[in-house]
């Protein structure tokens, strides 16, 4: 049985209504079956781990009104994401991820050329330092093996996000908890009661992409900024900026966007694949300008209605 209303579409990377022995033991560990270790999403005080990676959009549970709400579930079948961003840029090297700083070096040093993956769990995550205080999320660099050393050649930026809830999901997962728990198919499921964070696009994730878009494009190695998006909020993005012309290709200077979506529905036991939608290259001087003119003009004609209704 599933929720009427809003629902969880996934619950630690299987169907949330998902019975099977597999699903029933990721969530008895809690833990995530894209990146592995116990699933982040939890409480304040972690006595409960929610391991939410996908909610209906709405009433409809069908492909496309679903949305990721976890960036980590961005990261199925081992980053897939993340190499299908090397194999644009450079074909296809030897891609190198997960581990520490030593074990990538040495799996790198194995192949003639190679992309190697800085971020979370996979080396050190780059950061820069001072008033900016940025870190981010994904850098690929490609390296060369001269005479038993690894010369940095060029490298991407990723910046990967899904979108934030508002209210919560809380009553409508402990009930597939507790079905999954009883394995009881008829156990009864609530709506669930939340709303996604469509102001953050506004307020941090257009800000964001832009100042470190503004970083990748004045270092001249860097061959592309990509940013890796549900399908459903990069429309919202394009809600916000307007529609903008386009480039033909990555550059440090422009906006390489993949967005995503989740596949059709699979039987039990199985986790859904994740479908990339469409790929779009945006001049990041054009996302800067729609962003700052609109923003203003929004401003302004809010403004403007308040005083009218003044006396």
């Amino acid at each position: 049985m599933r929720a009427k209303g809003k629902d969880i579409t996934e619950l630690f990377g299987y169907q949330s209504d998902d019975l099977s022995d597999t699903a029933r033991e990721y969530h008895r560990n809690a833990e995530c079956p894209f990146v592995g270790g116990i699933c982040s999403k939890s409480n304040s005080d972690q006595s409960i781990v929610y391991g939410v990676c996908s909610v209906s959009n709405g009433n409809q549970k069908t492909p496309g009104t679903e949305v990721v709400v976890c960036p980590k579930r961005l990261y199925a079948e081992s980053f897939r994401t993340l190499r299908t961003v090397a194999d644009e840029v450079w074909g296809a090297l030897p891609f190198v991820i997960g581990g520490t700083t030593s074990e990538l070096r040495a799996e790198a040093l194995k192949h003639q050329e190679a992309v190697v993956a800085f971020g979370q769990g996979s080396g050190n995550e780059v950061g820069v330092p001072g008033e900016a205080k940025l870190s981010m999320d994904w850098v690929l660099q490609r390296y060369a093996c001269q005479n038993g050393q690894l010369v940095p050649k060029d490298f991407v930026g990723i910046e990967v996000q899904s979108i934030d809830i508002t209210n919560n999901y809380r009553e409508c997962q402990l009930a597939y908890s507790e079905m999954r728990v009883r394995e009881d198919p008829e156990h009864y499921i609530p709506n669930s009661g939340h709303g996604l964070n469509w102001a953050n696009v506004h307020k941090r994730l257009i800000p964001q992409i832009l100042r470190k878009g503004n970083i990748y494009q004045d270092v001249e190695r860097c061959r592309g900024f990509f940013f890796i998006v549900p399908e459903a909020v990069f429309q919202k993005f394009e809600s916000v900026l307007g529609n903008l012309p386009t480039s033909p290709q990555a550059r440090k200077d422009v906006l390489s966007v993949h967005t995503y979506v989740l596949g059709r529905p699979v039987p039990s036991g199985q986790i859904r694949a994740l479908e990339k939608c469409r790929t779009v290259h945006l001049p990041l001087s054009e996302v800067s300008d729609a962003f700052v003119s609109r923003q203003f003009e929004e401003v302004a004609e809010q403004f403007d209605q308040k005083l009218q209704g003044f006396l």
